[in-house]
């Protein structure tokens, strides 16, 4: 059975949410391709399970375990899911990461085969993670 775009996702979500890795990796493709934008140490192109576990424990580690995800609307259209997210984060020295973005996803054959990010400002962000 082949399942809905918005049903991989929700799925997605409600792991994300529960701190189940596992469950989130099981949401997506094994050759998963995951686009980070910007221009800072966090950026470019994870390709596979693997990079991509190795990249978002980046983000754990340079904000002391505080970064967070949290889903505000979710719009499907076909193949792609847009979710309207805002992600949290803080550094030890106390500065703190709060923005708006965009996370389109593409969702094929019951899995999550490509994923775009997209910040609300972007140059903030960047500076956040260098």
């Amino acid at each position: 059975m082949n399942k809905d775009a918005m049903s991989v996702f929700n799925a997605y979500n409600d792991a994300l949410i529960k701190g189940d890795f596992a469950g989130v990796f099981e949401t997506m493709t094994d050759d998963i391709k995951w686009h980070q934008p910007g221009s800072n140490p966090l950026s470019g192109v994870a390709l596979g399970k693997k990079a991509l576990g190795e990249h978002l424990g980046k983000f754990a580690e340079k904000s002391n375990g505080t970064f967070k995800v949290l889903t505000n609307w979710v719009s499907s259209n076909g193949c792609f899911v847009a979710a309207n997210v805002n992600f949290v984060a803080e550094h030890s020295n106390g500065d703190r990461l709060d923005m708006n973005g965009i996370d389109l996803f593409r969702i094929e054959n019951g899995l999550i085969q490509e994923v775009w990010l997209f910040s609300s400002k972007q140059d903030i962000e960047d500076n956040f993670w260098r």
